[in-house]
């Protein structure tokens, strides 16, 4: 099929500078490939300032570029938080680049001053992401330093102060926790060097006590202050009547801690201060791999981070760039072609196209005229146009999502869900100390010599250190296994939640719908004469299918008019419109219905958003609306029928809907034309009948219900871009593998409990021997390590294996 108004579609041609497939054109430069002319610019930039060593470090190093205009960082406001250093004309700035990813980077980036001479020298710190940039100001500003950064592929990302602080927030959190983890690990590796004389069966004499007393001091501190949140998170618990795990793994430390305590001032022994020690250290390891995050992306961003950080506001009749948060009621502003309405306002002067697509799911454009009210979240397309302010940024009607109870508490929804771990910890506590009481009384009343070795050997053996180290061990696995399929998850118990999650629903604009502003593309084998597109207009004009609609659209652009003459025209549901003139039959609509064939499953998938066209005997082709559903989403959504219930809410109007509804048989698992509340009552309401909730959406209409299902998973076509506040953040293009991320996130939960399983059978051994006293607690403290240790083995080694097996399947299913 010949393609006569744009060039044939070449899918495995990629491009030499980023990697990506060249799906709209492909740019010939030097005898090399590139998908756009960003990247053509790049490489011809590199090369003509001999850095094309740059391509030698890695295989298509390079991102493509952005062609965002910074100059509002050269306003005092931006200006100011920025540069960290300035004198005799040199100024110092710290970009964080999100993009940055590999060893080219690192060389283009630190080889910055041979691109652009007013760069003195550039550094990159590459675990940071961050760039730091020694520049002289009167050659380049920072706006237009920032710019080439973008051009480059590095667009710098500029976080508003909310942004600003909560990163410092969690800076502050993991130093903290990283400070508890090395002073543990300092103690427990003296701890094991004082311990080797009581290893090796040496007798120190004098030094022995010292040793001793030493420990004890290594000891209380890794006890006291590495295990102090153990402590604070028990009692916060117990005030709440709530037990976890963590109980049973605090006792089993003061047990160990005490008896050595004991031991060692009654000069009975050495005690296990090493063996304690060693557990925190284990255990801390643990949380800072529950903690550790992507930084250069924000879960918890709100409707203000929607909004452009800079505004143009007319003083005076003269135009400036003002920061957002300087917006008063009475403001003039001037917006231009695909800026965002920054508060609810009256349109003044031009005309706009407003799409509310982002902020309600209305897909279908709104033309504003002067006098008409505007509201905060809409982007305008046409002309430049001004308005006024007429409502606070906090007042407009975005607001009122944020007064949402699911909004205001952060821990919503934590309160009413508790992990495998914790779940598990409240029996297994009860468990443990009545058995330790029992075994207790027991040798207490019958050989009283026997029961403290045995209620230590119990409370020792039994502390379940191994689900406490193998869960956020084989749980963070999982989470950077799924980031490297662009699917990023916020921490464990979102990954958690996951595999637990048994009914899904999905927003239609955005997430399985794409609306751009591409044209049509035509892709006949032959070229359509007038006669034949007036012929085609006309058919489509009387048909309220979706498609329809917007090829009408177009050909109105084209100042095309209908035919009077042509009257026999219907419509056959379901399959397309058909028309005869002049003994020429027309055939508009599905592939089947114009006789079309298709030989891959893709193809039939990409159909529903196309419309072939047959003229008399002929197919001639066909027309792709780009905008349309997402290639592969009736695959996904018949997966996850098998094994989820799954549903669909839109702000759009049914008639939208387009072949989605033939996908969901039942009424009851869609809605349309739901306001943002609507989307979270729905929400609450299957969670209200025992249903666990994962939602899917993309825009700040799906804000309130993706913070308050269980997940709450954003769909962006640029995760480094706004996304609203979420559990997971999912590539768009990810978005068809859903259910093999589902079932990975399964696997992960069901392998915890298969490492619980099996020390719970070593835990039974260990405890066979304990209640008879027989055990010496020594040994139980040696065993207790090795225990957690094996566990933690079996967690990596089953998420890596599977991991593995999840990217083979995946680039399988994009082979096909």
């Amino acid at each position: 099929m010949i393609d006569v108004r744009e060039p044939i579609i070449n899918t495995e041609t990629k491009c030499f500078h980023c990697g990506e497939t060249c799906e709209e054109e492909i740019i010939r430069y030097d005898e090399k490939s590139f998908c756009c002319h960003g990247c053509e610019q790049v490489y011809k930039l590199l090369s003509d300032n001999a850095l094309g060593d740059y391509y030698t470090c890695d295989i298509n190093p390079g991102k493509s570029p952005s062609a965002q205009n910074f100059d509002f960082l050269n306003h005092p406001h931006f200006r100011d938080q920025l540069i960290s250093f300035s004198s005799k004309g040199v100024s110092k700035v710290h970009f964080h680049l999100p993009a940055i990813h590999c060893r080219s980077c690192l060389y283009l980036l630190e080889n910055l001053a041979r691109i652009e001479p007013a760069v003195v020298k550039s550094n990159l710190n590459f675990g940071k992401k961050e760039l730091t940039v020694w520049f002289t100001e009167d050659q380049i500003d920072l706006g237009h330093l920032a710019s080439l950064l973008a051009r480059l592929g590095y667009e710098p990302l500029i976080d508003s102060g909310e942004e600003k602080a909560q990163q410092k927030k969690r800076t502050s959190q993991q130093n903290h926790l990283f400070l508890k983890l090395g002073i543990a690990g300092f103690c427990a590796g003296n701890a094991m060097l004082f311990s080797f004389p009581e290893y090796l069966g040496i007798e120190a004499g004098s030094l022995k006590s010292l040793f001793g007393y030493i420990n004890i001091a290594l000891g209380s501190i890794a006890v006291f202050y590495s295990g102090s949140d153990y402590f604070s998170n028990v009692w916060s618990h117990i005030k709440l009547r709530k037990l976890t795990i963590e109980l049973p793994i605090l006792l089993g430390i003061l047990v160990g801690y005490l008896r050595s305590v004991y031991e060692v001032f009654s000069h009975t022994g050495a005690g296990y201060i090493d063996s304690v020690s060693g557990l925190l250290f284990f255990l801390l390891i643990g949380k800072w791999f529950q903690q550790k995050s992507f930084d250069f992306l924000s879960f918890e961003r709100n409707y203000k981070a929607y909004f452009p950080l800079v505004i143009s506001k007319l003083i005076l009749g003269k135009e400036q760039t003002c920061p957002l948060e300087e917006i008063e009621v009475g403001d003039r502003l001037i917006i231009r072609n695909q800026e965002i309405i920054p508060a609810d306002a009256i349109l003044l002067k031009g005309k706009s196209q407003m799409d509310y697509s982002f902020v309600t799911g209305e897909s279908e454009y709104i033309t504003l005229e002067p006098g008409n009210s505007m509201y905060a979240g809409g982007r305008h397309n046409g002309e430049l146009i001004e308005i006024e302010i007429k409502k606070a940024l906090n007042q407009s009607h975005l607001t009122q999502l944020w007064e949402q109870q699911a909004f205001k508490d952060p821990n919503h929804k934590t309160e009413n869900w508790e992990n495998f771990a914790n779940t598990v910890g409240a029996y297994f506590t009860v468990v443990l100390l009545s058995l330790a009481a029992v075994v207790g009384i027991y040798w207490f009343q019958h050989d009283p010599n026997k029961w403290q070795n045995a209620v230590v050997s119990v409370l020792v053996i039994a502390c379940p250190c191994a689900l406490a180290i193998s869960y956020p061990f084989a749980l963070g696995h999982g989470i950077r296994w799924m980031a490297k399929f662009n699917f990023f998850i916020k921490d464990i118990q979102a990954f958690e939640r996951m595999s637990q999650v048994d009914a899904i629903v999905f927003d239609k604009t955005g997430t399985l719908t794409l609306h751009q502003d591409e044209l049509p593309k035509f892709r006949f084998v032959r070229e359509l004469s007038p006669w034949e597109e007036r012929v085609i207009y006309t058919m489509v004009n009387q048909s309220t299918h979706p498609l329809s609609r917007q090829l009408t659209q177009y050909y109105r652009t084209q100042k095309l008019e209908v035919l009077e003459q042509l009257s026999s025209i219907h419509e056959i549901t379901g399959k397309g419109i058909e028309a005869i003139l002049e003994d020429f039959t027309f055939r508009v609509g599905h592939a089947r219905f114009t006789g079309h064939t298709l030989e891959k499953q893709q193809d039939f998938i990409r159909s529903e958003s196309q419309l072939f066209i047959r003229i008399g005997e002929e197919p001639v082709g066909y027309i792709e609306f780009p905008w349309q559903n997402r290639a592969g989403i009736e695959y996904m959504i018949h997966a996850l029928q098998s094994n989820y219930e799954v549903y669909l809410l839109s702000g759009d109007k049914k008639s939208h809907a387009g072949t989605l509804l033939d996908w969901f048989p039942e009424e009851s698992h869609y809605q349309f034309e739901c306001s943002p509340l609507d989307k979270m009552n729905f929400i609450q309401q299957l969670q209200a009948s025992g249903k666990k909730v994962a939602m899917v959406g993309d825009g700040l209409n799906d804000a309130g219900a993706l913070k308050q299902a269980h997940v709450g998973i954003a769909i962006s076509e640029d995760h480094l871009h706004f996304t609203p506040s979420s559990d997971a953040i999912l590539q768009g293009k990810q978005l068809v593998h859903l259910p093999a991320f589902l079932k990975f996130a399964k696997f992960g939960l069901q392998l915890i409990k298969l490492s619980f399983a099996l020390s719970l059978v070593y835990n039974l051994f260990g405890l066979s021997y304990a209640v008879q006293g027989t055990l010496s607690p020594l040994i139980a403290a040696i065993l207790m390590p090795v225990n957690s240790l094996s566990m933690l083995l079996i967690a990596n080694v089953g998420m890596n294996m599977k991991g593995g097996s999840l990217k083979s399947y995946l680039a399988t299913r994009k082979d096909d």
